[in-house]
């Protein structure tokens, strides 16, 4: 039979620059003929002289057909053949390896060479950012970088923002200060070549740290995107994602070479990971930030520890190890955050338990970067796009503070905002530990005393931040952890009580009622009666803080982007929690009922900014049968406009 050789290249190619939506490698279902003028297409035909590799090595029967047999084509899987270098027939002189593929690898700016980012320059990382037109409001990715700063970095400071303000001139000088309005929207070869042209040859270092510096610019603009708007519903795992996925991947897996890992591509997966968490997809950011707390062991990215004697005395830190323990503290918090998700609660934790001598972050004062300071180029492009920010911190390259291990009371001394953050997650870690360790049988569970001393940190600090907080969303992610740490410890008593109850409602007279029977497991229960009260001390908390939050919202029109992620998983303990409570006590449930809807409600003001919380609406409908459209009937929240996204002066 006649056998086709393919010439010493990738076949069949296109000329179709644009990147197809999956990833790379498409299967033979696509259609391979592409372009009627395509030759190469048409030449192909007829049979391989041996089975294709992936036929081979499942040692199944295989059709030789080129340029894919029809068992990879059912398959949907990648079609490639070997030739074979004993058959005498074959003409050596063409290539050993031939594969199927529809799109010409020269048109994927991620296989034009060998190493990562080969190819793409820092400006169209950049372009990355959209600028109109694409489901999101207008962005400079200078007001990117800001916005992150002023919205997610108060609870999740990964970048250090010192460091960084130094980086960026490396970022600057690479970017040409092209103008939002002549950067190219799309990785595309021809616009690749025009970046080039236009640039000097940089050293290799520089250039990869500049892109790397973009890619995390870009990622930063990812978590500050609104979900909602009154445009409607905005894409989230849209383009701009998929394709900092896919520039991302291969550098995690990078891990030696020269240039080796930097610190910025670090943080760049521990916002993606945090992106995929605040939209829902737990699963896929735990699998973003295992890779992403890999890669920081190899850096050695870790928090410090108090030296032996050293107590609570001040210490100096350079502002690397200051940087490097923000990033591992932000890992950890985000760690707890993905295992409450109960499809992620049994995989083991990313980061190791902290320590009674590790130490808290201090968080830099948060800053609005690219001041004219750096660049006197930038000062007419920047003027007026900043807003109303904090001030820049001092550019010191070491910084003296009074640095507290993790098992220092929250009451003794005034926390920093990202060390209550941490100090928090410190709690809420213990408690997902003991939900993960306990036998979950009824009657195999342990005694609450053996939670007494964890409880009482839990509420202290609590009690703590309701006396020293006037800032209700700024330290949301420390309510919302220490509510869950509490619901971690003892949720699962609930379970416990309404079983008891089904039991003795036969030792009651007919006319006894639901809530008189869980008031007689409990009277002779002590253990379930600490539970329930702990538990009602937790959504009573949660509930007076979705009050004014949603009222401070229904007062004035404002911008939800200061809202974080983890509170929408603590709205959905609570929301469990008083359904249990509404058919173990009846008589109350008015006011359970009423819980509830304001629950909802905290549900929806976030589902604007996260997809988490749109989640959390649709578990509780399919799980418990609860609709939101029955307590939402009086909600008066509305998606925020465009323009007042980024609005911040009131603040």
């Amino acid at each position: 039979m006649p056998t086709t050789n393919i010439s010493n290249r990738f076949s069949p190619v296109s000329d179709r620059s644009r990147t197809p939506d999956s990833s790379p490698g498409p299967s033979p279902r696509r259609n391979y003929a592409q372009d009627s003028h395509n030759v190469d297409a048409v030449a192909l035909g007829g049979f391989a002289a041996r089975a294709c590799e992936k036929c081979r090595a499942s040692k199944r029967k295989c059709d030789k057909k080129l340029p894919f047999c029809d068992r990879c084509k059912r398959l949907n899987a990648k079609c490639h053949y070997v030739q074979d270098i004993s058959n005498n027939n074959v003409n050596h002189q063409s290539a050993q390896f031939v594969i199927y593929q529809p799109r010409s690898l020269s048109s994927d700016v991620l296989f034009r060479g060998p190493e990562p980012l080969e190819g793409i320059t820092a400006s169209q990382i950049l372009s990355l950012i959209p600028i109109a037109g694409l489901g999101h409001p207008p962005v400079d990715w200078r007001t990117a970088i800001n916005a992150y700063f002023f919205c997610v970095h108060p609870w999740y400071a990964v970048v250090h923002p010192t460091l960084f303000q130094q980086q960026m001139g490396i970022l600057l000088a690479a970017a040409d200060f092209p103008s939002q309005s002549d950067t190219p929207v799309s990785l595309s070869r021809s616009s690749v070549e025009q970046q080039q042209h236009h640039q000097p040859p940089p050293t290799a270092g520089s250039d990869m740290r500049s892109k790397e510096l973009a890619l995390l610019v870009v990622a930063m603009y990812l978590t500050t995107r609104m979900r909602m708007t009154d445009a409607g519903e905005q894409p989230i795992f849209d383009e701009t994602y998929r394709t900092v996925k896919r520039l991302l991947s291969p550098l995690l897996f990078r891990c030696v070479g020269d240039p080796g890992p930097s610190i910025e591509r670090i943080q760049c997966a521990a916002l993606v990971a945090l992106y995929e968490y605040g939209h829902g997809e737990q699963a896929t950011a735990y699998q973003t930030l295992s890779q992403t707390a890999l890669l920081a062991r190899l850096l050695d990215v870790r928090p410090g520890d108090v030296s032996d004697g050293a107590g609570d005395d001040v210490v100096m830190l350079g502002v690397e190890e200051e940087q490097s323990g923000c990033l591992w503290w932000g890992m950890f918090i985000l760690d707890q955050f993905i295992h409450q998700d109960e499809g992620v609660r049994d995989l083991p934790f990313l980061l190791d338990s902290p320590t009674t001598n590790t130490i808290l972050p201090e968080t830099p004062p948060m800053t609005p970067l690219l001041s004219s300071s750096l660049n006197p180029m930038l000062e007419h492009e920047t003027a007026g796009s900043l807003g109303n920010l904090p001030p820049s911190p001092p550019t010191t390259t070491t910084m003296t503070a009074q640095y507290l291990g993790a098992s220092a009371p929250s009451g003794t001394r005034k926390l920093g905002g990202f060390q209550l953050s941490a100090k928090t997650a410190c709690l809420f870690h213990r408690a997902l530990r003991i939900d993960k360790e306990r036998d979950a049988r009824p009657g195999k569970m342990p005694l609450v005393a053996e939670y007494a001393d964890l409880d009482a940190e839990i509420r202290s600090t609590t009690l703590t931040l309701l006396r020293e907080t006037l800032d209700w969303e700024s330290t949301l992610d420390c309510f919302a952890m220490l509510v869950s740490a509490l619901f971690m410890i003892y949720l699962p008593y609930l379970a416990v009580l309404e079983r008891d109850m089904c039991s003795s409602t036969a030792d009651l007279s007919s006319s006894s009622s639901s809530s008189a029977a869980a008031a007689a497991v409990l009277a002779r229960n002590e253990e379930l009666s600490t539970a329930v009260a702990a538990l009602r001390f937790a959504c009573k908390m949660s509930t007076d803080i979705s009050c004014k939050v949603n009222a401070d919202f229904d007062r004035t029109p404002r911008s939800p982007a200061l809202l974080c992620a983890p509170a929408g998983n603590t709205c959905y303990f609570v929301i469990l929690a008083f359904a249990s409570l509404c058919r173990c006590f009846p008589d109350e449930r008015d006011e359970c009922q009423a819980n509830i809807a304001e629950k909802f409600e905290s549900l929806k003001l976030f589902s604007f900014r996260w997809g988490i919380a749109e989640k959390m609406m649709s578990q509780l409908e399919k799980k418990i049968g609860l609709d939101r459209s029955h307590y939402l009937k009086d909600s008066v929240l509305s998606p925020p406009p465009h323009h007042l996204i980024f609005d911040f002066e009131a603040r």
